[in-house]
Parts: structure tokens; sequence; C-alpha cells
């Protein structure tokens, strides 16, 4: 180990090299690093007379490893990658009290808000900052524990199963007569709530209508929203139905303030999950944040996805 720094090159020849070599290309190579062409060619140069042998086949107009690039390259590869893991592991404050959660509109309105006093009086001492987004947040967003809808897997992300949701036609309970129930072709004579945007295809009442044989051009007029908040608020102030349902409503459905009164069965959706930094060991704090979540659903086997049809 006293040797070490006599035979090995310089680590950022080797930095460079695992670029090149990932990307086979010196250019894609250079932006990635933030430097030129010129810096990542005079660099592999470099490591090759370090080492006296070709790394890479020049061409006209790309380049490709050797063979003694290859395997030069699968090992430099590893021991970079598991430099990177200690590096992120032990610089990742263990004792810092401040969660990062990213998560949607959706279920840190409908789920989150109204369990924060429980796991405020289980860890007053957390500090809990919400990044909001329709879209995944990755965790190069400062995010340390995020609850994701859609499907597995994530990028760089060990994720938990957490519950699917659950789709059906929606409405106030003061919008029907009370313990009326209708069938799906009924709904034509109601006004719908549309909900447009970066969704799922089964949020669109015109997948659902054709899921049931019916067509959405003969439905009474609607109103349309682009987010999921204002499509749960639009059904709570009685404007119509809304393709919403389990979990997020789970709420206002078990006190009555939403109903379901539509002869259909649900129709069963994507999950969501919650996902933690590959890479990285949670600290105390984010472990018990994302033991709470995970241990306030029933610990159920994801099963498989598909829409359920009436």
């Amino acid at each position: 180990m006293q040797k070490l720094r006599s035979k090995l090159p310089p680590p950022n020849l080797l930095i460079t090299f695992e670029a090149a070599g990932r990307q086979l290309s010196f250019t894609k190579a250079a932006s990635e690093l933030n430097v030129s062409r010129v810096a990542v060619s005079q660099q592999v140069h470099a490591l090759e007379r370090f080492l006296g042998v070709p790394l890479f086949q020049r061409m006209q107009r790309s380049v490709r490893l050797t063979r003694a690039g290859e395997r030069y390259h699968i090992a430099i590869s590893e021991v970079l990658e598991r430099a990177l893991r200690a590096t992120v592991e032990i610089s990742k404050r263990a004792d810092t009290n401040i969660v990062n959660v990213g998560t949607t509109p959706g279920f840190m309105t409908y789920w989150l808000s109204p369990r924060l006093g429980e796991f405020r009086t289980m860890h007053p001492d957390i500090e809990l900052r919400f990044i909001v987004s329709d879209g995944n947040l990755g965790f190069e967003d400062n995010i340390d524990v995020a609850i994701r809808y859609g499907s597995p897997p994530f990028d760089d992300a060990e994720t938990t199963f957490l519950v699917r949701q659950e789709l059906s036609p929606t409405c106030a309970n003061t919008f029907l007569p009370a313990g009326k129930m209708i069938e799906p072709s009924e709904l034509l004579t109601y006004p719908l709530i549309h909900l447009e945007g970066p969704y799922d295809e089964h949020t669109r009442w015109t997948t659902w209508l054709r899921l049931h044989g019916l067509d959405l051009a003969r439905a009474k007029a609607g109103i349309t929203v682009n987010s999921y908040t204002n499509l749960v608020q639009a059904a709570l102030d009685g404007q119509g139905f809304a393709l919403i349902g389990p979990p997020l409503v789970q709420r206002f459905l078990s006190n009555g303030t939403l109903i379901q009164p539509v002869n259909a069965r649900p129709v069963v959706r994507h999950a969501f999950h919650l996902s933690l930094p590959r890479l990285s060991i949670p600290s105390t704090a984010v472990q018990a944040f994302a033991d709470w979540v995970k241990g306030s659903f029933p610990a159920t086997r994801p099963s498989t996805e598909g829409e359920v049809p009436a």
C-alpha cells in the first residue's frame, strides 16, 4: 500500500478513462466531465503512456476499447463505484434531524398532511421539508426519501410497495339523492370532471367509458382541470363525477363526504411506493420517517397491475 502513489496512475486519469470507456466517445465524456474533448484525449494518452498499452482504437469518427482496455475498464469502474458508494455513505450526516421528502401533490394533500400530526407527536425533533411535484423527482434533487407513483424499478432506488390506487366514478354525497345507485350508462346524463396533464390514461373519462362500451361524445358537458388536487376539490364541491378513489380520498369515502354510487367494479391502477437512494445509508431521521410511512400501510404483497373492467 505504501507504493500506491508510484504504482497507480493519477486518479483524474482513471475518472476520465471510466467516462470515455462508458460513453465510447471522447466528446460525450468531455461534456459529462465539463472539460474539452482535447483534454479528454490528452488524459487518455497520458494513461496509455503510464500503462504502456493502448486502451482505445481510434477510428475516423468513433473510438472503441481494445481488449486490454475492456478488461481495465471493468476493473476501474468497479473500484470507482465502490469508492463512490463509500464516499456517499460516509458523507451522509447520520445525526441530521432534517428529512427532505419528495412526493406528489395528491399524496401530500390527501394522505400525508392529515397524518403529519401523528408523526410530529412521535418525533418532535425531526424537521420535515417537502418537495412536491407530479414528476418523479430524483435523489439528485436533494431528496432523502420519496413517495412515488408508478411502476418500479426506479433509478438508483430501493423501493417498498405501499398501496395500489383504485379509481371509480366518485361524487359529493349531495350530488345524488341518498342511497341512489346508477348504471355506467347513466353517467352520460351527469356532468363529468375531466383531468388533463401528465397523468395515467386511466384517469381519463375517455378510457373508462370505452371500457364500459360507452362514448364520451354522448356525455353531458362538464369541466376540465389540470391538477389532481383541483379534481378532488371539484368533486367535493359537487361539480360532477370524478375518477378518483383510495388510497388518496379514502378519508372522504369513509366519512361519507364522497360516495361511489355507480354499479361498476373499480379500475385497479399503479401503486405508490416508498423509495430510498440505493447508494447511501439513511440517517436516523430519514429511517424513522420511512418506517412510519411503511407502517401506516398493511404489509400487502403487490398484486399484478391491470385494469379491472366492470
